[in-house]
């Protein structure tokens, strides 16, 4: 499985303190010798975007498109270490709170307005802010931003914070000022055509069917892309999706897309390759949340009782086919350095559910029920779906009812985190990069916000957010394993939600495609690499 490793540490920092980064390009500084130049790629992706702006999203059907749009200061390579992308070298201070970016000059939007460091910093201070998943955690830190001149960023914090550099590898995909000043970021009509300065064009967007990025021939790194084009079909039914990959009518599918009960054929397709490297950014979990709006939910040994009577490691076999493990709370056990294995792990046990539910107040009624519950996923991905159908029948044997409400992603996104329409919602987060990042942002009372993956259940506990806190902003590498390891207690004795698996990450391609996770944390997001045995040498 990749090997996880934490956001940069106060002594980390220091040691990058004067030292300059200046490379060709994003990833290895210079265009592969025997890399031709042509040809489509077409990737699978599992339904329609909901939008092409991924500085609001951490979602992955968009951040996938959106990833080869629009550019970031920095990327990450598979150590986690910056390399350069809009930034060409970077300082930071001694005390941690200092950063300063050298920007590349003459970079273009697509539009062909220039690009400057006023678009950096319009993107931090009115996009990402205000409206990411994660604004909770960089509001806390980040003071200010200034921009001395055009191609010069700097970005002062109110305290050290050591996931920064993986944090702007990741979230921070930068945003025209020209197009998005003064309008409603959310509704503003350029979320459906994006303009970028990244190696892709936005061509074309047919909803429920595709969307189309062309080479962008004007692309501040010389000599890529190498491919004309990119495709992301929308196939929602998974098993179309590999049958496709298996014709070869699309080139690529990962992660989310990629159902776990295909691989094991796909392993022995000799026109495909199989890998789990360059996911290392993706220490995930399929989690169930509990919706604390309901009065039911509210009482922990409901949802106590709900956890015994979940047999994870049937889902991890049948669910996710035995590539991934039962999850036991809130960090992965990849994250090694952030992880506490000594939590209550809720092993899979009817009768002390069915007993917890009979002290809660809930005891069978005539009809064999004790109460129902409405569980609501994204469908269109194999994962959920199984996992949904395992945890409705292992509910069922304590008398709790399950309405099954499998929709569309954006259905889904929509009831669970807008209109809070549901009780249990089942869908993969990624853990990984650093706690600050991706895990915080699920459980912190700051975080409860119509927003997409921020904290939907609702859940509040003081003790849990000043943990996060002091993780986020501790010194000493230790002191926020530290913090980590506590609130991973607290949460698994509360358990606003069930960590049910543990799940693989894979990527699956034609053999005709090389330069695929080659080098980057977040591979499966990023294809300017990517080049075909059909194209033409230059």
């Amino acid at each position: 499985m990749p090997k996880q490793m934490p956001g940069l540490t106060a002594a980390a920092r220091a040691g990058l303190v004067a030292l300059a980064f200046i490379v060709a390009a994003p990833a290895s500084g210079a265009a592969d010798p025997k890399a031709r130049y042509g040809d489509t790629m077409v990737i699978g992706i599992t339904g329609d975007p909901g939008t092409l702006n991924g500085t609001t999203s951490s979602n992955f059907v968009e951040k996938i498109i959106a990833s080869n749009v629009f550019s970031m200061l920095i990327r990450l390579d598979r150590n986690f270490k910056p390399v350069p992308d809009l930034a060409k070298s970077w300082t930071i201070s001694d005390d941690g709170l200092t950063y300063t970016f050298k920007l590349n000059e003459g970079v273009k939007w697509h539009d062909g307005k220039p690009f400057s460091s006023a678009d950096v910093k319009y993107t931090i201070d009115e996009v990402i802010l205000p409206l990411h998943t994660r604004a909770g955690t960089y509001k806390s830190v980040i003071d200010k931003v200034e921009t001395p001149d055009a191609n010069t960023l700097i970005i002062r914090l109110k305290q050290p914070f050591g996931p920064l550099m993986n944090a702007l590898g990741y979230d921070f995909l930068i945003l025209p000022k020209h197009l998005y000043e003064g309008t409603d970021i959310k509704a503003n009509p350029y979320n459906a055509k994006p303009v970028g300065t990244g190696p892709f064009k936005f061509a074309e967007w047919k909803k429920g069917s595709y969307v189309i990025l062309d080479k962008n021939k004007d692309y501040f790194v010389k000599g890529i892309p190498y491919l004309d084009r990119l495709v992301f079909q929308e196939i929602p039914d998974a098993a179309a999706r590999v049958l496709a990959l298996e014709s070869g009518d699309i080139d690529y599918l990962a992660y989310q897309a990629l159902p776990s009960s295909s691989v094991p054929r796909l392993k022995t397709n000799a026109k495909l390759v199989t890998s789990l490297d360059g996911f290392e950014a993706l220490a995930s979990i399929e989690i169930l949340a509990f919706n604390f709006d309901n009065p039911q939910l509210k009482d922990v040994r409901v949802r106590q009782a709900i956890a015994y009577a979940i047999d994870k490691q049937a889902i991890a076999e049948k669910a996710d086919y035995g590539i991934g493990k039962a999850a036991t709370g809130p960090i992965s056990s990849l994250t090694t350095w952030a992880y506490e294995p000594n939590v209550n792990k809720y092993p899979y046990n009817p009768q002390r559910a069915a007993k917890l539910l009979d002290d809660a107040g809930f005891p069978v009624k005539p009809d064999g029920s004790r109460m129902t519950l409405r569980l609501i996923a994204d469908g269109g991905v194999e994962l959920n779906r199984k996992a949904c159908e395992i945890v409705k029948e292992q509910l069922q044997q304590v008398g709790i009812k399950v309405d099954l409400q499998l929709v569309e992603r954006n259905v889904m996104l929509d009831r669970v985190y807008v209109k809070r329409d549901f009780d249990m919602h089942v869908h993969g987060f990624s853990t990984g990069a650093d706690p600050a990042i991706d895990v915080s942002r699920l459980y912190v009372s700051t975080n409860i916000r119509p927003v997409s993956f921020t904290n939907g259940s609702g859940y509040r506990n003081p003790k849990v957010d000043a943990l996060f806190e002091q993780g986020q902003k501790a010194f000493k590498p230790e002191d926020r394993a530290k913090a980590y390891r506590e609130v991973q207690k607290i949460l698994t004795d509360e358990v606003p939600a069930i960590w049910l698996v543990e799940y693989g990450i894979v990527g699956v391609w034609s053999k005709k495609l090389h330069g695929l996770h080659d080098w980057s944390a977040y591979s499966y997001y990023q294809f300017w690499d990517t080049w075909s045995d059909t194209g033409k040498m230059q």
